[in-house]
């Protein structure tokens, strides 16, 4: 049996609530109840809308969500384009247009699988080397146009701050990516190996 994933905005007749009509960013608010193994995994996640339909942040955005509810990563890349694809829809109808809160349903359903032909891979961590790390700190950026958020600590870097920047362009608060770098050669977002 393959992996479901179905992706749809609620009917609501109370729509009203979620009306909004300041310039504030507007945001997902996204129920996601996934069936794993036959059991209910359960999360709501509220990203701001060009997080999910931005094609530079949509991958790790989502992958973290799906992440978050125990979808093993081997059936994530379809799941992601769908939500992906879907959210963008949603975020484009016109009837959505002055919501500042946009609901979102995503269903999904991962069967067991005990197929020889998916084996599961062992999971190491490597750390990443001390240079490595002191080249990464001197790599910083200026944060611009809007906060971006450490996916790590799950805090804002705040507009005109500086963060160190991965080689893959991800940015993280510097005790927060020195920590994981610490532990893990690979990126916490889209597993860049460092």
């Amino acid at each position: 049996m393959l992996s479901d994933c179905e992706v749809w905005q609620p009917e609501d007749t109370e729509l009203n609530q979620f009306y909004d009509n300041s310039s504030a960013e507007p945001h997902f608010v996204i129920d996601f109840y996934a069936y794993i193994d036959e059991r209910l995994q359960f999360g709501r996640f509220s990203p701001q809308c060009h997080r999910l339909t931005d094609n530079r942040t949509s991958w790790s955005e989502i992958s973290f969500m799906l992440s978050q509810v125990g979808v093993p990563h081997h059936v994530q890349p379809l799941m992601i384009q769908k939500i992906s694809t879907d959210a963008q829809e949603i975020a484009n109808d016109p009837s959505n247009m002055y919501l500042k809160t946009i609901p979102m349903v995503v269903y999904l359903r991962v069967p067991q699988d005990r197929s020889p032909e998916f084996p599961v891979p062992e999971l190491r961590f490597v750390f990443t080397s001390k240079s490595a790390i002191e080249e990464i700190l001197e790599s910083r950026v200026k944060i611009e146009g809007c906060e971006e958020q450490c996916i790590i600590c799950l805090d804002e870097i705040p507009i005109g701050g500086e963060a160190p920047r991965m080689p893959c362009s991800h940015v993280f608060h510097d005790s927060c990516i020195v920590a994981w770098l610490e532990k893990s050669n690979l990126c916490p977002l889209c597993r860049f190996e460092i």
